[in-house]
């Protein structure tokens, strides 16, 4: 059990495979604990080394109140916080889910050099006025989060299976909100066109909390991007079908020379 400390002073709790395989970096989104990636360590550890985290607020990562605490930047600086505290600092294949689409972006440009590539998976839009454009606002997520039943069934609905989605009870409410606010509060701008690496955007094809035209949204605005949509899959591809998403990663790593 690992904990990287933040210039701010906010425990980041880590797990690291470790090896001397080329490394795949997770980056969890809403839902934001090490756990949605576990079908995935499991079969890629023995050939890559696998470094999950929980975002700040979740899981076992320190749960600051404050609003100002929470921004796109700070998550992109917790994983930054993570990866130095790994030693690593080897270009890598970054990972994202949901809401770590942004994430991965802020991390990219601020770090471009540690990023070999990116799988975005269920990404939402990587840029939060686009979100405020279709209604988005801080407490469209919170409002569902109301008790620890109702946080499980949120993200059932979803897609997410029993085990994993209990964990979201755990949470103090403001998470949700707080981590709302970050990615509406976020604009990365025409920084997004530096981002030159290959992306890969994998999205459920009933997908209920972003339609397709999100993920098109972010293939038009990254410069080496495609979209694959994963038939019969909601807003978790790589729980509710990891065996599919496994091997159009390994793919993807092929098809791109990083092993």
């Amino acid at each position: 059990m690992k904990w990287a400390k933040t210039a701010d002073g906010t425990d980041i709790y880590y797990e690291d495979t470790g090896g001397p395989g080329p490394v795949i970096v997770f980056q969890s989104g809403f839902m934001g604990i090490h756990e949605i990636w576990k079908y995935q360590v499991e079969a890629l550890r023995h050939v890559y080394r696998c470094v999950t985290h929980d975002n700040r607020g979740h899981g076992l990562s320190s749960h600051p109140e404050d609003v100002a605490s929470y921004s796109t930047e700070r998550n992109a600086e917790d994983l930054k916080a993570v990866i130095d505290d790994t030693g690593i600092n080897e270009p890598f294949l970054l990972i994202s889910h949901s809401m770590g689409s942004a994430n991965s972006v802020a991390f990219t440009i601020k770090y471009p050099y540690l990023v070999k590539a990116i799988v975005m998976i269920s990404g939402s839009s990587i840029s939060g006025d686009v979100i405020i454009k279709r209604g988005g606002h801080e407490e469209m997520f919170s409002v569902h989060h109301t008790s620890p039943s109702a946080s499980m069934k949120f993200f059932n609905n979803l897609g997410l299976e029993n085990e994993i989605a209990i964990e979201a009870g755990k949470w103090p409410r403001y998470v949700f909100r707080n981590q709302t606010a970050a990615l509406l509060n976020y604009r990365p701008g025409a920084a997004v066109s530096k981002i030159t690496v290959p992306v890969l955007i994998l999205h459920g094809a009933n997908d209920v909390v972003a339609p397709l035209k999100v993920p098109e949204g972010n293939v038009a605005m990254l410069p080496n991007a495609r979209l694959q949509s994963l038939d019969g899959v909601n807003h978790f591809p790589q729980t509710e079908d990891p065996e599919t998403v496994n091997r159009i990663i390994e793919e993807f790593i092929r098809e791109n020379g990083m092993i």
